[in-house]
């Protein structure tokens, strides 16, 4: 139940707390306390592995190779309608996210019920 779970959160937390205060600390060592503040910390922390891998996944052709992969995985759209943001701007949240203002159905008549999705995320 409920109690369970909150033990298996603690655990986990009492196993991190000194890994997360050393991983701040050596971040504000090598990047300054600018580091810290929650618009930063993404940039900052991706490393050196995200940047080696920035040549063969390209932002510009990011919507085309989402397309692609769900169409490789069998999802057909249907008629649906999908809004995508990814322009930064001020008060947007950093992480990305996706609202079904519409579920796809089927109508009590039989007919097809398309779905209407927003998909935001940043683009940087």
């Amino acid at each position: 139940g409920k109690e369970y779970l909150f033990q298996i959160l603690d655990t986990l937390k009492e196993g991190s707390v000194e890994l997360l205060r050393q991983a701040r600390a050596r971040l504000v060592h090598e990047k300054g306390t600018a580091a810290l503040q929650p618009w930063n910390m993404d940039y900052l922390m991706a490393g050196k592995v995200e940047e080696s891998m920035d040549p063969y996944f390209p932002f510009e052709k990011s919507l085309e190779n989402w397309g692609r992969c769900f169409y490789m995985l069998g999802i057909n759209y249907q008629g649906a309608t999908m809004t995508v943001d990814l322009l930064d701007r001020k008060g947007k949240y950093s992480n990305p996210f996706c609202h079904w203002v519409q579920p796809a159905w089927i109508k009590p008549d039989g007919s097809w019920q398309p779905s209407e999705a927003n998909f935001t995320t940043l683009a940087n």
